[in-house]
């Protein structure tokens, strides 16, 4: 066996040991939730408690529990609509079924499509299709499904609760303590020349972390705390000191290598402070930072520390947790801003919309058996952006042939009912050990396979044929994904980039101006701040993703813009 073999196998043994009690547990508490809501809204929405494990896990990708009263409402309200239309799209004719499809769809994909963090909107169209192909309900049965939709947003809700619980105070903690130790890094190399030093684009990963835990938690569009307005001015604090740093000049004197020591030991206590390991931070000593010879980044140094840790103190305040303060923005200006229509968006659903509704309606006109797995191709690989749908589908591809071959040689072995129920749940418990999708999905077509020859499908042959049925819809949905996104309908992320460049643009040049007014308004500021991070983060990654030189170039020229605001904001900086 050699090294690299090896390397891999114990990579295999890792793994599987940090994973092994997550993935219990959590399987353990699928089976659990799905055989008790099967118990209580019977037999009919046992489908439904399975969408709702997909969905409670899914969910955590986004922050809910800072205004869990608004989120409980649109849940309910969006999976009400989905139980509803998938009833009356069962009841209709399905070209009378179209425009609902369609606007049910249109609406999951504008709502849950987001255009500077993840995704949700995948979980809600494969319920949506799983609501109409796989547990169909006559109208009788209506109210007992509402009921377990209901439920299962109160579910989605409390399970953010249980499992989000901390969520705030590790990812605050995690991401100013990573930026403490990125810029603590940084004096040792300056002092001692050893080891490699974090870039500044690495501590800004951090600041785009807190942009985002503060954005998902506001209570509403312009509606931010005090506190909250702290965090991302420790953020911003703690890389003003990074940028300060950086800039300077080689080698150092023996008081500035006296002062560096001193700034270092300053953050470790900030950092203490952080973790929580202390509950006050001693005061700073101007002392520490005078020299006999005037030196401008001392002064620099200790303003930037007194600063951080005056915000660092506001951040865990309290009643600044409690305290938020009114925008002066008009009702008219603040509705707009919560509309936020957004071209990326509205391409998007109307595009998949389009192709999910006639595909639905393909399928219910062609009464085919199977066809569920042409629309949850589809659904899977109409990617945001056309660029991405060619790996996705080499994936869905790569996926359902080695999960299908898999399943030939399981399900043509094991003729029992009960061994064939032990390979599904066996399948679905190994895909927690996997992160990549071609894995995960892998394990996904053995447990779809199983439930289509559960009872009546033995021997090579029948079980071989069922294999080549799917395969065919998987290439049929793929093929028709392919045609439809890349040459009818095509939307690169070329064309997304140029979109959210223009609303950076726009929002850091909106930021620059507000900062020179006598009376700023907070709110305002602050929530341009938040979005230009989010935009600068997704902008990065597709520069990255197209090798776009000129936005990376122009990135810094903005990135700088925002900064300066920032430091030229005396009349909203104190928070006391």
């Amino acid at each position: 066996m050699n090294n690299k073999t090896k390397k891999i196998l114990a990579s295999c043994q890792e793994s599987l040991k940090k994973n092994f009690r997550f993935a219990t547990l959590d399987f353990i508490f699928i089976i659990t939730f799905v055989t008790v809501f099967q118990k209580v809204f019977g037999m009919e929405n046992s489908i439904v408690g399975v969408i709702f494990t997909i969905m409670m896990a899914s969910s955590m990708l986004k922050d809910m529990t800072a205004s869990p009263v608004k989120h409980l409402a649109g849940q309910a309200a969006v999976l009400a609509a989905m139980a509803v239309s998938a009833c009356v799209v069962n009841t209709l004719p399905p070209v009378f079924s179209f425009p609902l499809n369609f606007g049910m769809i249109f609406l999951i994909l504008y709502v849950f499509t987001y255009e500077h963090s993840s995704h949700l909107y995948f979980p809600y169209i494969l319920s949506y299709l799983f609501l109409i192909f796989i547990s169909p309900i006559t109208p009788d049965l209506l109210p007992k499904r509402l009921a377990a939709m209901i439920t299962g947003a109160v579910c989605i809700i409390l399970y953010q609760f249980i499992m989000g619980r901390k969520r705030v105070i590790e990812t605050t903690r995690d991401a100013l303590s990573d930026m403490i130790d990125e810029t603590c890094d940084l004096i040792d190399y300056m002092i001692t020349g050893k080891g490699a030093p974090d870039t500044p684009e690495d501590v800004r990963k951090n600041l785009f972390r807190l942009s985002r835990m503060v954005y998902d938690r506001r209570k509403k569009i312009l509606c931010i705390s005090d506190a909250d307005f702290a965090v991302i001015d420790s953020g911003q604090g703690i890389e003003h000191l990074f940028l300060i740093l950086s800039d300077m000049e080689q080698p150092l004197s023996v008081f500035q290598t006296k002062m560096l020591c001193s700034v270092s030991e300053k953050l470790s206590v900030f950092r203490q402070f952080v973790q929580g390991q202390i509950k006050e931070l001693p005061p700073l000593l101007q002392s520490d930072f005078v020299s006999q010879k005037e030196d401008s980044r001392a002064k620099e140094l200790f303003d930037g520390l007194t600063y951080l840790q005056e915000h660092l103190l506001h951040m865990t305040d309290p009643e600044k947790k409690t305290r938020y303060r009114k925008t002066m923005l008009s009702l008219s200006i603040r509705l707009k801003a919560a509309l936020d229509i957004s071209p990326v968006r509205v391409v998007y659903a109307l595009r998949v919309g389009l192709l999910l509704a006639c595909s639905c309606l393909f399928v219910q006109s062609m009464h085919l058996v199977h066809g569920k797995w042409l629309l949850f191709t589809i659904a899977s690989v109409s990617l945001p952006y056309a660029d991405d749908i060619g790996q996705k589908a080499k994936k869905r591809f790569a996926a359902t042939a080695a999960g299908g071959l898999l399943s030939l040689l399981l399900y043509a072995a094991v003729p029992s009912m009960t061994g064939r129920t032990a390979i599904m749940m066996l399948s679905g418990y190994l895909s927690f050990y996997f992160t990549d999708y071609t894995g995960t999905f892998a394990c996904s077509t053995i447990g779809a396979l199983g439930a289509a020859v559960f009872t009546d499908v033995f021997g090579w042959n029948s079980v071989g044929e069922m294999l080549a049925v799917r395969l065919a819809y998987i290439i049929a949905g793929i093929l028709v994904s392919l045609i439809f996104n890349l040459v009818v309908f095509p939307f690169s992320r070329r064309l997304a980039t140029e979109q959210l460049w223009n609303k950076y643009a726009a929002a850091t040049k909106l930021l620059t101006q507000i900062c020179r007014q006598e009376d700023t308004d907070t709110q305002l500021y602050y929530s341009l701040i938040i979005q230009s991070h989010l935009l600068e983060e997704k902008l990065a990654k597709n520069a990255d993703d197209e090798e776009w030189e000129k936005l990376k170039n122009m990135l810094p020229k903005c990135r700088q813009r925002v900064r300066n605001a920032h430091r030229k904001k005396p009349r909203i900086q104190a928070l006391s």
